[in-house]
């Protein structure tokens, strides 16, 4: 009756060790003596397989040596049980993570058997699996903030901006370390903040955190070697669990100087004159439009326009025009003051706004504008590179006009002095040009007067009028006008021309029509100087033409040039006769020259044979 009790509670015992949801196992020496269902499973096996195996034959040898270590002083009584996550391996090759407590059993007084050992085995595979997890997403963020390419950092939301956490591109970003910064060691990053930027930073982060949105700041900051940068700050507040306390700031601080100066780079191109580096015509307006609504008047603005730029582009290339241009605008910037908005409005026009500045004042910078240009062409010795400007300004006086009005009065002393200057300016120009012509070519004055005494005569012959007489005149001066704008060496090689070079010098009647028609005496001869190599039978250059339908006077030019060309020697080859150029006039009529008209010379040539 006694053991009763005792069978009952072993078979408790019995049912408790094998339902018990962990796992339990008795073990003797390194020996499973008996697991329960929990304990097997775990570890991936049956109570059959487990039952007799030694730990130490399972265990993952990574965790081996460190289990045997506490096993043995376990054994030695130093240390009453141990707990450790260890691994065991199951029999498809892959591994249980648990946490085993092994813990012993006491033994009767007088038994000399070797002492038992209760083992609690739990699976922790998910938890390691979950750590493993949070390790890897903690690795890959600490990479990603090893190499983002500013500084992200957790902060609190104090005016300091004390940090608490710093990635590595904190020293690339400012120059110190992250310890440097965290908890304001050796400084606080506020101080880095210029003192320009400080407090109205500081006021923004708490308007946007209070409104619980995201923020986004440009400032700059000054680095540990003392260098400026501009940053971009994004980030947003971190609220406590309520909600309602601000526990901190977390974002990245961008270095944006780059950015900054490649935008400021495109901003001033935008509004810049790319040739002089003026503001330019929308900068202009728009700048006008603010002084007409915010500055008080006195304004006064200038306008100004080169003379002759067209035509100097037409002769001597874009590239001397541009040159013009720009020693223009620096003459004008040279006399602006600090405040004045200088610009060019228009090609060979500019415009200067002159806030606070009275009908006196402006006066006095318009004719220091006049004074450097004349002191800058008092150096130059060519006419045509000369500055030939045409100025004028007008004066807002009261809030009832407009700068529109001060624009206008401006322009109409501009057009004023351009028709007082035109005029002479042109005729100094076109004798300069004529003379560079006659210097850099073997069209020489003497050259000029005879091809002008044959055509005289052609057109006496014809019964021209005395206007038209003229016309001609000039055209037989000018017609080659175009070849300034041809090289030396091939207006004055002495062999023959290669194809490319002919195809440069075909190019002079085009330049010289263009010349002709930016000077407006000129204008009239413009189109008998682009004709003047075209040829009876349409093969001539550059349009083609035939007959009639080029113009009368490049059709007398023809043979009058070609009459002196013949009858003049070259560096090439000697003249010919007389006789032989009649001849060759002759040959020529109905294919390069007008038949009627060489018909006319030769009467003439022949007549003038006869007085000789």
């Amino acid at each position: 009756m006694k053991k009763r009790p005792e069978k009952h509670e072993y078979e408790l015992f019995r049912t408790v060790f094998q339902r018990a949801p962990i796992g339990i196992a008795l073990a003797k020496g390194f020996r499973f003596l008996e697991v329960n269902d929990a304990f097997a499973k775990i570890l991936g096996r049956t109570t059959d397989t487990v039952n007799g195996l030694t730990w130490s034959d399972i265990t993952h040898p990574e965790d081996l040596d460190r289990e045997l270590r506490l096993f043995e002083t376990f054994q030695q009584k130093k240390i009453a049980e141990y707990t450790l996550e260890k691994r065991f391996l199951r029999p498809e090759g892959s591994y249980a993570w648990t946490l085993m407590n092994v813990s012993g059993i006491p033994a009767a007084h007088d038994s000399k058997e070797s002492p038992l050992y209760l083992c609690i085995l739990r699976d922790i595979r998910e938890r390691k699996e979950t750590e493993a997890q949070l390790e890897e997403s903690e690795r890959s963020k600490s990479v990603l903030l090893a190499n983002l390419p500013g500084m992200a950092y957790r902060c609190d939301f104090d005016k300091n901006w004390t940090m608490r956490y710093l990635s590595e591109g904190c020293l690339e970003l400012t120059g110190y370390a992250p310890e440097d910064l965290i908890g304001n060691h050796v400084v606080a990053y506020r101080d880095l903040i210029l003192p320009a930027y400080r407090d109205v930073v500081w006021e923004k982060f708490k308007q946007t955190v209070e409104k619980r949105i995201p923020f986004r700041f440009e400032y700059e900051i000054m680095t540990a070697r003392k260098v400026r940068k501009w940053v971009m700050e994004t980030g947003r507040g971190v609220f406590d669990e309520t909600g309602k306390q601000v526990v901190a700031l977390e974002g990245i601080i961008l270095d944006i100087t780059e950015s900054k100066r490649r935008l400021d780079r495109i901003q001033y191109m935008y509004t810049h004159d790319y040739i002089t580096g003026l503001c330019n015509r929308e900068k202009y307006e728009r700048e006008k439009g603010k002084l007409e609504n915010t500055e008080e008047p006195p304004i006064s603005v200038i306008m100004a326009d080169i003379n002759g730029i067209r035509l100097i582009n037409d002769a001597f290339g874009h590239e001397e025009g541009d040159r013009i241009i720009c020693q223009t605008a620096r003459i004008i910037q040279d006399c602006c003051c600090a405040s004045d908005i200088p610009a060019r409005i228009g090609g060979d026009e500019f415009g200067v706004l002159l806030p606070k500045t009275d009908r006196a004042a402006a006066y006095q910078r318009v004719q220091a504008i006049q004074d450097a240009c004349h002191a800058y062409n008092s150096t130059i010795a060519n006419t045509e590179l000369k500055i030939n400007l045409a100025l004028g300004f007008g004066t807002k006086d009261s809030r009832a006009q407009s700068l529109l009005d001060a624009e206008k009065e401006a322009e109409e002393f501009v057009n004023k002095n351009k028709l007082f200057q035109r005029q002479s300016h042109h005729s100094a120009l076109l004798s300069s040009i004529t003379a560079t012509l006659h210097e850099h070519s073997q069209e020489t004055e003497a050259h000029a007067q005879r091809l002008w005494e044959t055509c005289r005569k052609i057109g006496e012959c014809l019964q021209l009028s005395q206007q038209s007489m003229e016309d001609l005149r000039l055209f037989s001066r000018l017609h080659d006008v175009g070849k300034v704008g041809v090289d030396n060496h091939i207006l004055n090689k002495p062999g023959k021309l290669t194809a490319e070079e002919w195809k440069i010098m075909r190019k002079h009647p085009a330049i010289g029509y263009r010349i002709a028609m930016s000077a407006p005496e000129l204008a009239g001869i413009a189109e008998y100087i682009l004709c003047h190599h075209e040829r009876w039978d349409g093969t001539g250059y550059p349009l083609g033409r035939a007959g009639e339908d080029i113009p009368l006077f490049s059709r007398i030019l023809a043979v009058a040039d070609a009459w002196d060309a013949m009858t003049t020697d070259r560096i090439y080859r000697d003249s010919l006769s007389r006789e032989e150029a009649i001849k060759e006039i002759a040959t020529h009529a109905g294919s390069q020259f007008d038949p009627q008209i060489a018909e006319v010379f030769i009467r003439i040539a022949s007549s003038d044979r006869n007085q000789n």
